[in-house]
Formats: C-alpha cells, structure tokens, sequence
C-alpha cells in the first residue's frame, strides 16, 4: 500500500480531497472497467472494459465534507460505509494507521486523492503548464529549463495512407537518428516480409503507410516547426519480449537523444510520462474528462510516483495518468532529470506498465550492429559510445587538470581514513604520470591508476556525497589524459565497429557534487579513457550500475555519503578481440576483461564503525565456489561477495580494516561463511 507522507504534507490537502469527493460523486453512475493492464495503443479502440463484478449503488447522501462517493468506497463485513469513509478520512488527516479490518478503505481513499494529484500537465509552446497539483510540483518548477528540454524532442507518431488512424502513440529520440516505441505501435504501419524484413505496410489505395514523428503537436501550437519522417524500422520485438520498438528518422534540427539513466527506477521514486494521450472509451468518460480537461492528442508531462520493481527487473509500475496514445512515451525521473523507462501499458484505477531503460539500450546495441554498426547507442552509464571513427582523440592537457585533488582517504572522517589499496605485483605496472611518484591519475573527487600493459584502469576510488549532489546535463566528449602516454590508454578508434561500449569505472554522476563548478568537473573528468574499459554491450548491468544508489538510499549509511572502488578483474587469460588490427599507436594489444569488482565503505550510522562490502559483475568464474550448487557459465549478474575474495582474484590488498568491517566475512575469521549472494535489488544486500 502506497504511502500518504506526501500528501499529507501537502498544504492543498484537504481542499484536493473534497475536490476529489465531489469528483467521485458525479462518476458514481458509471462503474469503474475491470483492472488489468492493456495497452495503451492508438486512439479510442473500439469498445469498453466490462464492469466489475458486483458494483452495488452508492448509499445514501452523507453529513461529511466527503459526501456523495461512499458508493465508491469497499467496505468489509458489515461495516456502515458512512462511517467508514469518516473514520478513514479522519485517520489519514491525523496520520493514524488504519483501523483493524479497514485497510480496503484507506486505500480507497487514498486511490481518489492520487487519482487527483496525478494531473497530465499540458505542454504550450514547447514549455509544461504547471496548472494542477502534484505531490512534489517543486522538483518540475524549481528546474523547468531540464524538464522542458526533455519535453522538446518527444513526439506523436503520425501515419499518412492508415485506413482509420491518424496517429497511433508516442516515441522519442533514444540515438542519434533512432526513436524508440512500442512493438503495438510500430505493428501500425510495419510487418515482416517472407523472409523476415521489416517494411512499411500498405495503407489506403494501397500506398505504403508512412510515419513521421511529430514533436510539435502541442496545445495551443503556434509557429512550432519539428518533425520528421520515419524511413526505416529498425526492429519490432516479438510476442513474449519487451514492448519495444526502434525506427530511424531522417535527420532534423532539435530532435536530439534524451539522457539515460544509469540506473533503474526505484519503488518511490517520483516520475513523469511525456506523450501523447488520446480520448480512450476503455476508461470512465467522466473522470476522463475530469482529468485531461477534454483536451487530447497533444503533448502531455503526467508526474507521478513508481509503485512496484518487478523482482526480475523486467517491468516496473507507475501510477501517472495515461490513456491510449501514451504507449511508447518517456518515462523520466524527476530527481535525475533522465529517462528511466519506456511507457508500454495501463490499467484504469490500478497502475500504469514501463520497461526499464537498460533492456531497451541493451536490446538497441543487440540490433545496430547487425543493421548499422556505426551508429551510436547509448552506454550503461547513459552516454553514447559512438561515432568513434574520428581520426584524432581530444586530448586534455596536464595543465588542465591542475589542482585536481583526487580521492580523499579522510573523506568519510579523520579517524575513519580509507587508504588506496595495496596493489603489490601491480606497482612495476602503472603507467608514469607527469609531475608525479605514485602513478595516481587525480580528478575531481576521484582519482585513477592505471595499468601500462592493459592500458585500462586498474583501479579507480571515488568519494561520492549524496547530500551535496548537482543536476548536471550529460556531457559525454571522452578524451586522452595527456599526463601519461598514449600508448597507455584506449583511444576511441578502438571502440568503433564493433560490440563493445566505453564502460564507466567511476560513474558519471558519482563525482557530480559539491559546488556546480566542482560537480561539472568531476562529472566531465568521469569521460577521461583512463575512467572507462572496454564492455560487452549486451553486459546486464542493471544492479551493478544501481549498486551506488542501494547503498545510498540504506538506513545504515551515515550521511548519504561513501567511498568507492571500482576496477576490472585482470587475468593472464584474457582474450583480445578477434580479428582486430594492432594498435595503431604502437601500444599493447587490448584484451577484454571478463569480470569487473567494486569495493564500497561507509560509516554505518547506528554504531560509527566502518563497514565495508565487495560485489562483483561476473559470469561465474569468481563465484563458481561459492555457490551451492553445480555453476554453469551463463548471463551475467551482480554477487556480493566477501572483500578477501576480490583480493585473491586481483592481487590487491584492501587491508585488515575493511576485511573486519566486511559482514560477509567478519574479522576474517577462517570458519566465516565463503557465500555469494545474487543481487537483484536494494533488498539483497547484506549490510
């Protein structure tokens, strides 16, 4: 059951609930459709959900300033529904927890105040009218130059020759030149020839359908000039796969990629849907009316809240308002400014359905390159790894990165210092760096080592302050550090043509605080070659990127704040890619890491004692032992695992301090239990 915190810190709350009361009443006559997701496809499809078995007729007329609706309210027993809603109103004004037996009543009421403050702002010349209240209006008004800038490029998926429809949802540029939509959606206009070729379908007069993408059918438009034509799908998933579809348009001015997320969306968090909702009959024709004020098929910012994460990670719900026409919109988070997911389904009065944004940028770098292998997709920390076939890479200049201070021991308190690890055998290893002894590459907030012969990190620390966190734009330019050679980075011409992306050791939005000068250097330091290694773009690293957040959001954290170690697991054994020319820098052969580690310490704010816990992105190989049962190499997951088995793995020594504060392995007693614990989700993690 959905929490009411929010509301009831809401200065408008009494007046949005007799507001939704009289709502309510004059809805009474029409019975709410059956619950269920459906998917939101195409204007107003022909007819109505039935409805719910047992309706009964509303009672008669209350005292109460929530007179008219008790129809509408599910009472158990025999319980008088006067009173019920009475007694459920007065609980949820106080902040009682609800009476024995009445859960179904406060979470009635509590489904008609949400049902209120999920208003689907209309977009006016290219800006959100904030015109109704929202729970959390604050985090979309105090920054309305982001969220209008996420709005511009979203557009409605217009169709020339369709026998009865217009337009059929929403998509939005998720790469340069690509948009991203439902299956449902493109099934409109495209199908698969005998041979399996997608092409566009036959329309009126037998005319090939066309498509264009509209971003500029808004409210109240007026001199707005942007869209474009669709001239190729791209892919259309399957039955049985995620609700996605991507299509390429021809270039146009403005119509520019959204920002990803890196992460998932988490249960909580505050989100908005920007599509394109149309008159829907599968919903009350009152409220509907109600809610998008008459007014459809133009561009809409619908904020909202997400209510569960599938355990699987394969969907996530949201409770914003939608109607047919918003499939394949943008699900973006209001915290991070990014998208978080794609808008596929909807369930009058229950929930609204997204795929998480990670399936669909690793389903999108699985179709390029078997398509078009030099366009550029969106990598696990959210930036594009492509074009990379510039002849020459950006190099930053020592002086530059001067004053850089690099990883702070004492970050998390003087008497809590976290030195650099101990990298052994590895020291004869780092490449040179200019002006200094200790082969430490620093950076704002984090500081790098890295491995001559492998010339990818072989270590990266990062003090993160979670308090202290900026919004930042994505500026994703990678570039050389000139403080050491070359020969001892990869370069971008590696990564073109084929299927590996630059992967983010420190996270973009890790270094990202302080000041907003300080965050804007940390966060366009985080785009250095010595920050990235080269992986699979089919990697899932939905809970490995997410790890940061978990331990963030944890009750255990002092201060929302932490201090990280990241690096691949280098091996002996490590293949290079096949068929790849030599460098063309003289420098070593590039050999892809399989596995990759992550150390994180904090102070655990219930005793004031370090703590300390190891992860792992692997396909089996560090893990196998640790496991109870037989392990078979499969797709990749995230493990917690106990910090000594990361040293074992690395040759690098964390030291005695983090291997006691590690609850996998407490004071590294011998008879401690060797286990790894699959993550897959905040829940899992042992702290």
């Amino acid at each position: 059951m959905r929490r009411l915190e929010s509301l009831r810190a809401s200065a408008n709350f009494d007046r949005v609930l007799a507001r939704a009361a009289r709502q309510l009443a004059a809805a009474a006559d029409t019975p709410p459709a059956a619950p269920g997701p459906m998917a939101d496809a195409g204007p107003d499809p022909a007819g109505a959900a039935p409805p719910l078995e047992g309706a009964t007729a509303p009672p008669p007329p209350m005292t109460s300033g929530l007179e008219g609706f008790a129809g509408a309210i599910v009472v158990t027993g025999d319980a008088d529904p006067a009173s019920a809603v009475d007694e459920a109103a007065q609980r949820i004004a106080e902040g009682a927890p609800p009476a024995p037996g009445r859960e179904a009543v406060q979470y009635a009421v509590e489904a008609i105040v949400l049902d209120t403050m999920r208003p689907p702002w209309l977009i006016v010349g290219d800006a959100i009218r904030i015109d109704r209240d929202f729970d959390r209006s604050d985090l979309v008004s105090g920054r309305l130059d982001l969220f209008n800038g996420l709005c511009r490029p979203v557009g409605r998926v217009d169709l020339i020759h369709h026998a009865t429809n217009e337009f059929v949802g929403t998509g939005w540029p998720i790469a340069p030149g690509i948009v991203v939509t439902n299956r449902h959606v493109a099934q409109e206009f495209a199908e698969a020839d005998a041979f399996g070729r997608l092409r566009f379908r036959r329309g009126l007069d037998d005319q090939p359908i066309e498509a264009t993408l509209n971003c500029i059918a808004q409210h109240e438009t007026d001199g707005l000039r942007r869209r474009t034509f669709v001239n190729e799908v791209l892919f259309v998933a399957g039955p049985g796969e995620p609700d996605m579809a991507f299509l390429r348009i021809e270039p146009a001015t403005g119509i520019e990629p959204l920002p990803i997320s890196a992460r998932p969306a988490a249960k909580g968090e505050p989100v908005g849907a920007i599509g394109y909702p149309a008159r829907d009959s599968r919903n009350d024709a009152t409220v509907m009316g109600q809610v998008f004020q008459d007014i459809y098929n133009v561009k809409r910012f619908s904020p909202g809240f997400v209510m569960e994460v599938q355990p699987d990670g394969a969907t996530f719900t949201t409770d914003y308002s939608t109607l047919g026409g918003n499939s394949g919109s943008a699900i973006v988070s209001l915290d991070s400014g990014e998208v978080v997911g794609l808008h596929f389904a909807g369930a009058y009065h229950s929930a609204n359905y997204g795929v998480p944004v990670d399936l669909v940028t690793a389903a999108l770098r699985a179709v390029l390159p078997r398509t078009h292998p030099s366009a550029a997709v969106p990598g696990p920390d959210g930036a594009a790894p492509g074009p990379e076939a510039a002849p020459r890479d950006r190099v930053t200049a020592p002086e530059a990165l001067a004053g850089r201070e690099g990883y702070d021991p004492a970050f998390l308190g003087p008497d809590r210092r976290v030195e650099l690890p101990d990298v052994g055998d590895w020291g004869d290893d780092l490449a040179p760096v200019t002006g200094r002894d200790d082969g430490q590459l620093t950076y704002r907030h984090f500081s790098v080592l890295q491995s001559a012969s492998r010339r990818i990190p072989l270590l990266t620390a990062v003090n993160i302050d979670g308090a202290q966190a900026q919004p930042l734009k994505r500026r994703d330019r990678w570039a050389l550090d000139g403080r050491i050679d070359a020969a001892h980075q990869i370069g971008g011409a590696f990564y073109a043509d084929n299927p590996f992306d630059k992967g983010h050791m420190v996270r973009r939005r890790d270094p990202g605080w302080g000041t907003p000068e300080a965050a804007r250097e940390g966060e366009e330091d985080s785009f250095h070659y010595t920050n990235a290694a080269p992986q699979h773009a089919a990697l899932n690293q939905r809970h490995w990127a997410g790890l940061e957040d978990y331990l963030m959001g944890a009750a255990e954290t002092r201060g929302f704040r932490l201090s990280v170690f990241t690096g691949p697991v280098l091996r002996e054994s490590d293949r290079p890619l096949a068929g790849a020319a030599p460098p063309p820098d003289g420098g070593a052969p590039i050999r892809i890491p399989e596995e990759f580690w992550k150390v994180a310490v904090m102070i655990n704010d219930a005793t004031g004692a370090l703590h300390a816990t190891g992860y792992v992105l692997s396909q089996g190989r560090m893990i196998r032992d640790l496991t109870e049962a037989a392990f078979v190499l499969g797709a990749y997951r995230t493990y917690q695992l106990p910090i000594r088995q990361i040293e074992a793995a690395t040759g690098l020594d964390f030291g005695d301090a983090l291997r006691d504060a590690d609850p996998l392995d407490p004071g590294g007693r011998e008879l401690a239990p060797r286990r790894a614990v699959p993550i897959n989700g905040p829940d899992d993690l042992v702290l």
